[in-house]
């Protein structure tokens, strides 16, 4: 998640995307949803018992099975009990998006491997007074896991894919990668709030009026209040206070209020007091966008957030 609207670019800051990888996986449909619902009993059994055999298709194959089918998968990497839950999620990664010009997947799998490098690393030092051998087989961990990193960076560093552009901009600082990103976050496509939100924490350091504008957008694309950090809406009242539009700085402490029990109403009432502000309307300005955000309908012009 993002701690804060300016993100540490040169760290390894991540998208908290709706880009799960369980998007990445085959689409599968309930088990029995297309039999009737008032299918005789017996029928049911019967269909049932016929198609008994063939429900192993229709389920998620186990590490263990994958790794027996397709042994490459697994082999580079530990066989240690540690890190198991990463390891299992670049096998199924793997698994699940096995053609190579793909990029889709390459994202969550750079991602899957630092989490993995990082787990391999912090472990492979811990001796084993029974079994010495671990430390080789962490040791191929590693080996494995930055290798994999540098062959995806290599193969990744001019994709168009807006994820990947992220990467190699948060990463390595590729500037040509964060101008196809910016272009692509420019566009109408954009379905995902994160990538907004990592616009709009370079666009803030040079120009406060789109960083504003990026943000409502942002705000809009939120299919959830619980999901939106409150450093969101704190940036917004820092703005508000830095180009002296103390009615937007208020309203959006109120916003921050109402998700942050931490945040104490103090600042906001003495921002009213000390500007004259017409609290009781801009109160209820702030009211309108909560209820806006908890039901996702957040619409900044219909808001007239313009008029603050």
């Amino acid at each position: 998640m993002m701690a804060h609207i300016l993100i540490n670019h040169a760290g390894k800051t991540k998208l908290s995307i709706n880009f799960k990888i369980a998007v990445l996986y085959m689409n599968r449909h309930p088990l029995f949803s297309k039999f009737p619902t008032l299918l005789p009993k017996a029928c049911f059994f019967t269909l049932l018992i016929l198609f008994v055999p063939s429900c192993s298709d229709w389920f998620e194959p186990t590490i263990k099975e994958i790794c027996s089918e397709k042994s490459e998968m697994c082999t580079d990497l530990s066989l240690d009990a540690r890190c198991t839950p990463q390891r299992a999620e670049i096998i199924r990664l793997r698994y699940y998006n096995q053609e190579p010009d793909n990029d889709a997947f390459k994202y969550p799998l750079l991602l899957a491997f630092e989490s993995y490098l990082e787990c391999v690393q912090e472990v492979q030092h811990i001796e084993h007074v029974k079994r010495k051998g671990k430390e080789a087989t962490r040791l191929k961990g590693v080996i494995t896991a930055r290798r994999e990193l540098e062959r995806l960076a290599r193969e990744t560093k001019a994709s168009l894919d807006p994820y990947l552009s992220y990467y190699h901009w948060t990463r390595f600082n590729d500037k040509e990668a964060f101008h196809r990103f910016e272009r692509y976050v420019a566009s109408d496509r954009v379905s995902d709030p994160e990538l907004l939100v990592s616009l709009a924490s370079v666009q803030i350091k040079s120009d406060q009026n789109r960083t504003v504008d990026t943000l409502y957008r942002a705000l809009s694309l939120y299919t959830d209040s619980a999901d939106i950090d409150v450093s969101i809406y704190h940036s917004l009242a820092s703005i508000g206070l830095d180009v002296e539009n103390y009615r937007m700085a208020y309203v959006w402490y109120g916003v921050a209020e109402k998700y942050d029990d931490r945040l104490p109403d103090i600042q906001r009432i003495q921002l009213g007091e000390k500007f004259s502000l017409p609290t009781d309307i801009l109160d209820a300005v702030t009211g309108d966008i909560v209820s806006a955000l908890d039901s996702s309908t957040f619409n900044a012009e219909k808001l007239k957030l313009n008029k603050l």
